[in-house]
């Protein structure tokens, strides 16, 4: 039963995968409004049936690729932090920095957002994720009582988009650890002095 169970998940999962990256090809030379199913499935290697016991339109598919991007997002941030209650700026290993190596697995999603009108509302939804991951995973031990902390958010998540933008605009021609390397370098020029508590243990 197990076995089964195991064989019908993985089936499941090829089939779904096979859909996300053959609509993610049609994006990169069509407009989405000119995107069809029939389209979707000859390039997946599947049938409509196949689709239509995932997904109702191809919008929910977007959805699913998009929520996909999110929640590796997510866990990609909090890496640095995640088995950490008590940590600082100077103490952190670029190493851990892992949200570069997120953007270069789903390269072909942050390419189409930075370079085409596609996918605009979903940068906005990134730069909103980065801000409340800011706000509110973890707590400044040594705050400044001069800096507006959710103006300090929005500042910390434009900036990591930029550098995400910039990495995409150049053709990635830097290594994600080199990204991480500078992201963490600054940091370190801007906020050398402060410590953090993460607020996920409390959870």
């Amino acid at each position: 039963m197990l076995n089964s169970l195991s064989k019908t998940d993985r089936r499941v999962h090829k089939s779904r995968s096979a859909l996300k990256q053959a609509l993610l090809e049609w994006m990169s030379h069509k407009p989405f409004s000119n995107i069809s199913i029939s389209d979707i499935v000859k390039t997946a290697d599947l049938n409509r049936g196949t689709f239509y016991k995932h997904y109702i339109y191809k919008e929910d598919l977007l959805n699913d690729i998009l929520d996909d991007v999110i929640t590796d997002l997510i866990r990609s941030y909090r890496a640095p932090y995640l088995q950490r209650r008590d940590f600082d700026v100077q103490s952190l290993n670029a190493s851990a920095i892992k949200i570069f190596d997120h953007v270069y697995a789903y390269a072909n999603v942050y390419t189409l957002m930075v370079r085409t009108n596609i996918l605009s509302d979903f940068r906005d939804t990134i730069n909103q994720t980065l801000k409340s991951l800011y706000l509110n995973d973890v707590t400044d031990m040594s705050p400044n009582p001069k800096i507006n902390k959710e103006l300090l958010a929005c500042y910390q998540a434009h900036a990591v988009l930029g550098l995400i933008t910039e990495w995409v605009q150049c053709d990635f021609k830097y290594s994600s650890s080199y990204m991480a390397e500078q992201l963490l370098e600054f940091t370190r020029m801007n906020r050398a002095n402060e410590e953090y508590r993460s607020n996920l243990s409390l959870a």
